[in-house]
C-alpha cells in the first residue's frame, strides 16, 4: 500500500494545495464513457510547482502520465471522461504492474480544462468531505470514510460517483484548488 499511496500522492501533490487526498476505490469512468483527446498529449509544466507532466498515449483510450516533482518523480494511467457537460481525468496506479494481492488500485477524479496550450486541472476538496465526514453528515448519493493516515476513502460505486459530480460545480466547494500547466513547446 505504501509504494501506491506514494505513485499517487506524488501526482496529486502536484495538483493539490492540501497535504491529503480524496480517493475513490471505483473509477469515475464507466466503459461507456471513456474518452479520447489528443491535445492532452504532450509535454507540460507548472512552474509555480517546478512540476511537469508528460502525457502519453496508451493501450484502451488511457493515457500514461510521467511525473517530476521536486519530492518524487512516477508514473500513472489516467482515463479522460464525460460527465454532463464536463470532462474529468481518472488518474489510477500504471496499468500492468502487479502489485501482489493486498493492494487495491485506487482512483483520484480531477475536473479537467483543456483550453490550447492550457491545461487545468482539480481535484476534490479534501477539506470540504474531511468536514463532512468528522462531523458525522453525509455526503449525498457518496459513501465516505477515513482511513488510518485519514486519507478520504470514496466507496460508493461509479454510478453514484458519477451522478454525484455531474451535479456539482467545480467552482463549488466540493472542489479544491486547481493547479494550471503549460504545454512546452513543441511538445505535440
Amino acid at each position: 500500500m505504501g509504494r501506491l499511496k506514494s505513485l499517487l500522492l506524488v501526482f496529486i501533490v502536484i495538483v493539490m494545495s492540501s497535504g491529503c487526498l480524496v480517493l475513490s476505490l471505483n473509477p469515475g469512468y464507466d466503459d461507456t464513457t471513456i474518452g479520447w483527446d489528443p491535445n492532452l498529449v504532450g509535454d507540460w509544466v507548472d512552474a509555480d510547482d517546478k512540476a511537469t507532466l508528460q502525457i502519453d498515449r496508451s493501450e484502451w483510450k488511457s493515457y500514461r502520465i510521467h511525473y517530476v516533482h521536486p519530492i518524487q518523480t512516477g508514473d500513472v494511467t489516467a482515463y479522460l471522461t464525460a460527465i454532463g457537460n464536463e470532462r474529468f481525468l481518472d488518474v489510477m496506479p500504471l496499468r500492468g504492474e502487479d502489485r501482489g494481492a493486498f493492494l487495491v488500485p485506487v482512483h483520484a477524479v480531477l475536473h479537467l480544462r483543456l483550453d490550447g496550450d492550457r491545461l487545468e486541472l482539480t481535484p476534490l476538496s479534501y477539506e470540504w468531505f474531511l468536514e463532512r465526514v468528522r462531523a458525522g453528515r453525509s455526503v449525498p448519493w457518496l459513501d465516505a470514510a477515513l482511513d488510518q493516515k485519514e486519507n478520504i476513502l470514496l466507496i460508493s460505486p461509479s454510478s453514484r460517483l458519477r451522478d454525484w459530480l455531474r451535479i456539482q460545480s467545480v467552482d463549488g466547494p466540493a472542489f479544491g484548488a486547481s493547479t494550471t500547466f503549460a504545454r512546452k513547446p513543441g511538445s505535440r
